[in-house]
């Protein structure tokens, strides 16, 4: 049986089913595009806890693709021979597809015949759910509007920890609502980023090497203009213990690992005294000035390896560059912010082409 919920990056997730769909539907003229959810097997132990194996597959009665070709479709766009441009249209939606897919430690299957039509498809061991909270999600307070964005000025949120995947999973829940989001790999750097950025809130993980964030909590309480910044301290520890250490080093709350992200909003509002903008609101004056403020870019010196990570398709590398040029300058806000979103909504050549008029 199917199950009602499930514990997965519903981000990542959706963007590749999307972006699977998207190109059934596109390129099938006649027929029918099929979308089918299964479980494949149950109880399985590759982790601490008991996963199923749930298939993801999207089928269609398209144009197909020919065996040249079928090996080349995870390739970005400028890779993929003319002859397949013209037909598919592939970019960077299949290969970043492909990539997000292999973090979740699956890959993207196809078997396809031309002239007949297409199949794509992954598996993905996901941790069974026991208990799960009703659909009354709390950021979502207004119906069944969601966040967009919020009223007034940037904000700028440091992030402390040493495990990438920890610091992505804020990133990606923060910047598309146009924060500003410094990451540090331990205590020590994270003080240093402080000082540099002097962020509006500080949220950081308590084991890191070189410095924890109890000992880099302590010494930013220490110096008179952090002494009243907010810190958040975030752990996947279930022991009171780590949370009365964090309160007893001076942060001001605890996030529980892994970062769900109606807690996170919730206590940003409370902190930062945030007024929300949901989708089917109103659009606001601080929205319509942030949209029709001018991008400013860096120095082309600055995109070049943008530039080739995002004509490789390596999202990944596109991703580095766009936090090292956020950390260049607070005035290259907007256009990383601009290049994230295209990112998220799988606009390939939008990207490249962005860069490469500006860069001639």
């Amino acid at each position: 049986m199917i199950p009602s919920v499930i514990n997965a990056d519903e981000k990542r997730l959706r963007q590749v089913l999307l972006n699977l769909l998207g190109n059934a539907i596109k390129f099938t003229e006649n027929g029918a595009v099929k979308f089918s959810v299964e479980v494949i097997e149950i109880d399985v132990l590759t982790t601490d806890y008991p996963c199923s194996t749930i298939r993801f597959q999207v089928e269609d009665t398209g144009v197909g693709i020919s065996l040249e070709e079928l090996q080349k479709i995870f390739l970005p766009f400028e890779q993929v021979g003319d002859s397949y441009q013209k037909v598919e249209g592939t970019g960077l939606g299949l290969a970043i597809s492909c990539q997000i897919v292999e973090m979740m430690g699956s890959q993207i299957q196809v078997e396809s015949h031309y002239g007949q039509g297409s199949k794509f498809w992954f598996d993905l061991d996901l941790p069974k759910v026991k208990d799960c909270v009703s659909s009354a999600v709390p950021h979502l307070d207004k119906g069944s509007n969601h966040i967009i964005r919020y009223k007034g000025n940037q904000k700028t949120i440091l992030v402390v920890d040493d495990v990438a995947d920890n610091r992505a999973v804020i990133v990606n829940l923060l910047k598309p609502l146009g924060f500003c989001v410094i990451e540090a790999l331990n205590g020590k750097e994270g003080i240093t980023q402080a000082q540099e950025y002097q962020p509006d809130l500080i949220i950081t993980d308590l084991e890191m090497p070189i410095m924890d964030g109890v000992h880099m909590t302590q010494n930013l309480r220490s110096q008179p203009e952090f002494a009243e910044i907010v810190i958040i301290a975030s752990s996947a520890s279930v022991f009171t213990l780590n949370r009365i250490q964090s309160l007893e080093a001076g942060c001001n709350d605890f996030l529980p690992k892994p970062v769900q992200a109606e807690e996170l909003f919730a206590q940003l509002k409370l902190y930062l005294n945030l007024d929300w903008i949901y989708a089917n609101s109103q659009p606001s004056i601080e929205i319509t000035d942030n949209v029709n403020e001018e991008i400013i870019f860096p120095p082309a010196t600055e995109l070049m390896n943008l530039y080739q990570a995002a004509k490789a398709g390596y999202v990944m590398g596109i991703q580095e560059e766009i936090n090292r040029i956020q950390n260049l300058d607070h005035k290259y806000a907007i256009f990383t912010n601009k290049i994230s979103k295209l990112v998220e909504d799988f606009e390939d050549e939008a990207i490249v082409e962005m860069l490469k008029i500006y860069l001639n």
